[in-house]
């Protein structure tokens, strides 16, 4: 929250000191100009970064959406591999169910930061690997289900690399570039225009580049779904965790 209260700052700052820069001069005062024409210009200026930030900010929802939807369905499957493992003989089903508990906790702990990073973690991907080692070499007991385990772990593999998936799912860099750009323009034309460096001038473009400068530090921070403020965070994970203790 502070970087954005600076951020807006620091948007009327520009957009204050472009307009005493620009309209110093006598020419900027009473030089002629086409209304029509600079309305236009203008319009065109901040049509399009609305366009640009309404376009990524519906984007980035969408994907913190999804995110979160991947991420309860996987933590869905755990819980259910979890129970299934219960009908393991005793050595594989303990040996199992620490695995996805200990696979569960390097996601919380360690891959989900890295997501924000489009990385994921190498020891998940060795502690599956291991779970599905054991359960294919599993001792069966009388009611077999070591069958219904491995169905699981392949339906957990799927969910795994969905997840894994949504990062890729960000929106290019040169988006947000471009409303950075568009922006900028949007707050130093109406400067170019040739305004006077009334104090009323100055202080309702100062109101305008807040404005702009929250939106683009809001769809920026927006844009990562694994970053603060507006992380999603590894909630499913937790209460499977939860479960893994009711469970037994």
């Amino acid at each position: 929250m502070i970087i954005w209260i600076l951020g807006a700052l620091l948007g009327a700052g520009i957009a204050a000191g472009a307009l005493v820069l620009l309209s110093r001069g006598e020419n900027t005062k009473t030089g002629g100009f086409d209304g029509q024409l600079l309305s236009f210009c203008g319009g065109a200026v901040l049509s399009s970064f609305v366009l640009l930030t309404s376009f990524q900010i519906v984007g980035a929802w969408e994907l913190q959406s999804t995110v979160r939807q991947h991420a309860s369905d996987e933590a869905r499957v755990l819980t259910r591999t979890y129970a299934a493992a219960g009908g393991l003989a005793a050595p594989d089903r303990e040996a199992v169910r620490a695995g996805l508990r200990d696979y569960t906790r390097t996601v919380i702990d360690k891959e989900w930061s890295a997501m924000a990073d489009k990385r994921d973690s190498p020891l998940a991907w060795r502690q599956l690997d291991l779970i599905t080692a054991r359960v294919a070499a599993a001792s069966v007991t009388a009611r077999d289900q070591a069958a219904d385990t491995r169905a699981a772990m392949a339906d957990l593999y799927v969910k795994r690399h969905v997840r894994l998936a949504d990062p890729a799912s960000m929106t290019p860099i040169v988006l947000p570039v471009a409303m950075i750009v568009a922006g900028i323009f949007a707050i130093v034309f109406p400067a170019l225009v040739g305004p006077t460096t009334d104090v009323r001038h100055i202080v309702a473009l100062a109101f305008v580049g807040a404005i702009v400068a929250f939106g683009i530090l809001f769809v920026i921070q927006l844009r990562n779904p694994y970053t603060d403020p507006l992380a999603v965070h590894p909630t499913a994970f937790h209460t499977s965790l939860t479960r893994y203790t009711q469970l037994g």
